[in-house]
């Protein structure tokens, strides 16, 4: 961020400066004493498991030079000198309205990505191929909710001319404010499916939660849609601005066709109802992969960027950790891991790619829970196990693991086995980690399936 002075942080954080000098520079703004650095602000949090005024002395050792407090009594005595203390009546507020202000001040491009899947995907392609022109800041990982989004404004610096920033939620009105401080000028919604259907019961106010985008964009921005999601043109006329829709399944304002799977990816033609068309390259798996990149090519394309400029970019693109990442281990095996999170729509779009990929390896389907799938999560289930059985033929085996899962084992009609611990599935999957085997890993993060790679690679 942009130095600023206590005094100006005060102002911003809707607080008063209690002590040290209010020109104090500031250089940072945090709330998580391992990231402070030389200068920072320190975010005082309270209301989760940790009361961040129990941490100022470390803050302090850690580079604070100040801190966002709500109550004076509990600062400690033994602060250095000049410590500067800016006191207001709730330190979360505070921060998202440090960010909020801090936001007015650029005048950059802001990209806001949000759906039920692929959010994460779409950011890093769009980062990435607007990084390889323009100079952008992207959420890093996955802060995405009402703390990580406020944490990514203060991090954007003077010399960014971009920022794409994803939008997570739970529940209803996250979006809302998390939208009303990022105030995009771009807005991309790529899905809505079933996850968190615990906390909404239904599609169409899974919908409308992630609509709460819409109103916050920019008029005259850009919405970029899924038009092969059907419940987004249900809260389309929520923007009054223009609308984009993208899809891979027929035409619409930017579309993909002739789509191939090939030894290093994905090739596709680029339509637009103009008429112009142009080829491009993805090192991605999957029609979902070819869909996820075209609000990329279609943001690039407003800022800017060539068509030569997009393709060349799309050509090297890199995803985040644990999203379809192929490991090669030493023992020769090799394995997907696309354990970061799980949907049915995203379960099933992995092994439908993994099913077509990889024909000279006896492929392993290592499915784990999906969570917040509420009352219809044992439908879901069965659901992804009628997917996976319909390509049973291009399966040796069918690993199951966990409660829920064991619907998805129950359906399907191949080679299978099903375990309610990890600790089984490995034990099971030792004889199997060779170069003959190709391992994909699928579920919800809780189910931390990931650790499966490493746990049969540990083993002797």
């Amino acid at each position: 961020m942009k130095p600023i002075a206590l005094e100006h942080a005060a102002i911003k954080a809707e607080g008063m400066v209690r002590a040290g000098d209010p020109g104090l520079l500031l250089q940072a703004v945090h709330f998580d004493t391992r990231q402070l650095i030389d200068g920072s602000l320190f975010v005082a949090l309270t209301g989760g498991a940790r009361d961040g005024h129990d941490f100022l002395l470390q803050a302090a050792e850690q580079g604070a030079v100040a801190a966002v407090i709500s109550d004076e009594s509990k600062v400690p005595q033994g602060l250095p000198q000049g410590f500067g203390l800016i006191l207001v009546n709730d330190t979360l507020r505070a921060f998202q309205k440090l960010a909020a202000a801090y936001r007015k001040e650029l005048t950059i491009p802001h990209i806001a990505v949000t759906g039920s899947i692929g959010k994460t995907t779409v950011k890093d392609i769009i980062a990435h191929v607007l990084g390889s022109h323009y100079s952008v800041y992207k959420t890093y990982k996955n802060l995405n909710n009402h703390l990580g989004v406020p944490y990514s404004l203060l991090q954007i610096e003077a010399s960014h001319q971009a920022a794409v920033l994803e939008l997570g939620m739970n529940h209803a009105g996250e979006i809302d404010l998390i939208a009303s401080l990022t105030k995009p000028e771009i807005s991309v919604i790529t899905y809505i499916g079933d996850s968190h259907m615990e906390f909404f019961g239904t599609r169409e106010k899974i919908a409308l939660a992630k609509a709460e985008l819409l109103p916050h964009t920019s008029p005259d921005g850009l919405v970029l849609l899924n038009g092969d999601s059907e419940y987004l043109r249900m809260i389309a006329h929520l923007y009054p601005g223009k609308i984009a829709y993208y899809s891979v399944e027929g035409p619409a304002d930017i579309w993909a066709e002739d789509i191939l799977s090939t030894d290093d990816g994905m090739q596709f033609t680029v339509c637009f109802p103009t008429g112009e068309r142009f080829v491009a390259a993805l090192p991605l798996y999957g029609t979902h992969s070819v869909l996820n990149a075209l609000p990329a090519i279609a943001i690039a394309m407003r800022l800017g960027m060539s068509v030569e400029q997009i393709t060349d970019a799309l050509s090297t693109v890199k995803l985040s950790a644990m999203r379809f990442e192929q490991v090669t281990s030493a023992h020769g095996a090799l394995y997907i891991s696309d354990a970061y999170n799980a949907s049915p729509a995203s379960m099933e779009a992995a092994i439908g790619t993994f099913a077509e990929l990889f024909p000279n390896r006896k492929k392993v389907l290592v499915l784990g829970d999906m969570y917040e799938l509420g009352a219809e999560s044992d439908a879901m289930h069965i659901q992804v196990g009628a997917y996976a059985n319909a390509l049973r033929d291009r399966f040796s085996l069918l690993v199951t693991v966990g409660e829920h899962s064991r619907h998805i084992s129950e359906t399907y009609e191949g080679q299978k086995l099903h375990f309610a611990t990890k600790a089984e599935a490995v034990a099971a999957l030792l004889s199997l980690r060779n170069e003959q085997h190709a391992f994909l890993l699928k579920a919800s993060r809780g189910m931390e399936l990931w650790t499966v790679i490493s746990d049969l690679e540990n083993l002797s």
